[in-house]
């Protein structure tokens, strides 16, 4: 279906055949319409075919979904404009929330996305109040002195012996002393302001204090929230509860699902099963 002012976005709906009854309780309220979000520039079906499979899946309890490509992903071209690539997307999810309230008479909304897809949906949700959920896959993640902690834990287990270890420690102490060095000399490079946000693979990820305040003002507003971890993640996401390690306050306020055996894009068919199921009982959960 198109969708948009201009009709310039390109989505696919997917709704449950009526004739079947749904395997979810009946409700007093209609169901969240699920959006799915563009993992990066990949096309509306998904990393493997990810999105295509939860959309029927979802249809099959009930729950009608749309995959959507935003401007200049898939088969919607871009629009001209000043437009940043977070403001575009925001807009982008607005707009398909605005027809599908047309159409269909969806007042509440599930936004799913993966890597800048779920940036995508938490930017939309802050200002969206339609958006009572989010599913977010790989969102931003910061390491711990805990995580620190795993990883050294598992490298000295996997290293064996107390002299192996020990070589270990001198050389990782010698490239530790050599990386702060380095580090000092480009900050003398700098000519002052705040630090640059982390890049990560391309990916802008805010600092910590800002995505904390990001999740709190969704929780304030009962926003729920499914923050999926994957094993890609390394020592930025090394244990099923690191968020709630620099986030303790939002503990029992947002749920967590953790994958440490899955890749970033859940390419093995297992993994993208866990992640389906997962994903499927967390949004029947939501009021």
């Amino acid at each position: 279906m198109a969708l948009g002012a201009e009709a310039n976005l390109i989505g696919v709906l997917s709704e449950p055949d009526r004739a079947l009854p749904s395997p979810a309780p009946p409700r007093s309220t209609p169901r969240p319409v699920v959006i799915l979000l563009n993992a990066g520039v990949l096309h509306r079906v998904g990393p493997h075919r990810l999105h295509v499979n939860l959309a029927r899946r979802l249809a099959a309890r009930g729950i009608t979904s749309l995959r959507l490509d935003l401007s200049g992903i898939g088969d919607s071209p871009s629009v001209p404009g000043a437009r940043s690539f977070r403001e575009s997307a925001v807009a982008d999810t607005k707009a398909a929330m605005d027809q599908l309230a047309v159409e269909l008479g969806a007042e509440r909304f599930v936004l799913f996305g993966l890597c800048s897809g779920a940036d995508n949906a938490l930017a939309t949700a802050e200002v969206d109040p339609r958006v009572v959920g989010v599913v977010v896959i790989d969102p931003p993640a910061y390491v711990t002195p805990r995580a620190r902690a795993r990883r050294l834990a598992g490298r000295v287990r996997a290293l064996g012996g107390a002299r192996a270890t020990l070589s270990w420690g001198i050389g990782a102490i010698a490239r530790r002393v050599r990386a702060r060095v380095a580090a000092l000399a480009r900050a003398d490079a700098v000519d002052g302001g705040d630090p640059a946000p982390e890049v990560v693979g391309g990916r802008e990820v805010p600092p910590p204090e800002v995505f904390r305040a990001q999740l709190a003002a969704l929780v304030s507003r009962r926003v729920g929230i499914l923050a999926v971890y994957s094993g890609a993640l390394g020592i930025r996401y090394n244990h099923a509860d690191q968020v709630f390690e620099l986030f303790p306050e939002l503990r029992g306020k947002l749920d967590r699902a953790y994958f440490p055996h899955a890749n970033h894009m859940f390419t093995e068919l297992d993994a993208q099963a866990a992640l389906t199921g997962a994903v499927l009982d967390w949004i029947d959960r939501t009021p």
